[in-house]
């Protein structure tokens, strides 16, 4: 995230307090009843037509292209993608539903029903 993703205000923030992290791990993203779409912060019409345009670049190069993980964070009863959200609508847009994805919480109780949707992910899928 400091690196290539140039996300540096979301890594420090993972900084702040313990957080615990699951994964990688590959699952149903579709599960997560995240909206596809740019993020709600993206405001202005240059910015939401510069998220699409990222996302057509992704999908146009997908085939020879390791993508990252979603990362994502499970709080107050709902999933939240924190970082790879381009990734997550261009997934979407080629009806891609299992992607990599890492989970980070901040409570026990959040860690544990992150936990049991990969233990009812594994017992669907075998």
């Amino acid at each position: 995230m400091r690196n290539d993703g140039g996300n540096v205000v979301f890594a420090d923030g993972l900084l702040l307090e313990p957080r615990t992290y699951t994964g990688p791990v590959r699952m149903d993203i579709t599960k997560f009843g995240i909206e596809e779409g740019a993020p709600t912060y993206l405001t202005r019409a240059d910015e939401i037509a510069g998220f699409y345009d990222i996302v057509e670049q992704m999908t146009e190069c997908y085939s020879g292209w390791d993508m990252p993980s979603l990362i994502v964070n499970y709080a107050d009863g709902k999933f939240e993608i924190n970082d790879e959200c381009h990734n997550n609508v261009a997934l979407h847009q080629m009806n891609i539903t299992y992607a990599t994805v890492i989970f980070w919480t901040s409570s026990e109780a959040d860690q544990r029903y992150v936990l049991e949707c990969l233990s009812e992910e594994r017992t669907e899928n075998v």
